[in-house]
């Protein structure tokens, strides 16, 4: 079964990201995703009063559980949309066609300035709409 917690202890989150080999971001936030009690992927985050900052979102080395990463990123977008902030970018950006598929699976879009970003505004209140801008 698949279980996403928030990450409580900075202790541990330093371990997560070392597995995934992702930097630890000490003022970042962060979701742990595991599929029976097997640690499957981190999601580390930001917020300020305008938009929501995914820095990472990263398995461990030789896993790559597409499904928990989604839906890790978006209890993380819904996170960040009720606490008010209703813009989220993926800072990383894609830097490959997969990488860019999978940010366009999640709901996310590149700007104008090539900036992956995505448009909270009651993005949670319609389960298709998703579907219909990103298709």
């Amino acid at each position: 079964m698949l279980i996403i917690k928030p990450v409580e202890e900075k202790k541990q989150q330093a371990a997560l990201c070392a597995a995934c080999g992702v930097p630890y971001r000490e003022e970042a936030m962060a979701y742990a995703a595991r599929v029976d009690d097997v640690f499957v992927g981190i999601c580390q985050f930001t917020m300020n009063d305008h938009e929501g900052l995914i820095y990472d979102l990263a398995s461990p080395s030789g896993t790559n559980d597409r499904e928990a990463l989604f839906i890790m990123a978006r209890q993380t977008l819904n996170f960040i949309d009720l606490c008010g902030v209703h813009c989220a970018c993926f800072v990383p950006g894609a830097a490959d066609d997969q990488a860019q598929r999978f940010l366009r699976w999640v709901g996310f879009t590149p700007d104008q300035n090539n900036r992956w970003t995505m448009d909270l505004t009651d993005f949670f209140l319609e389960p298709c709409r998703h579907h219909r801008n990103n298709s």
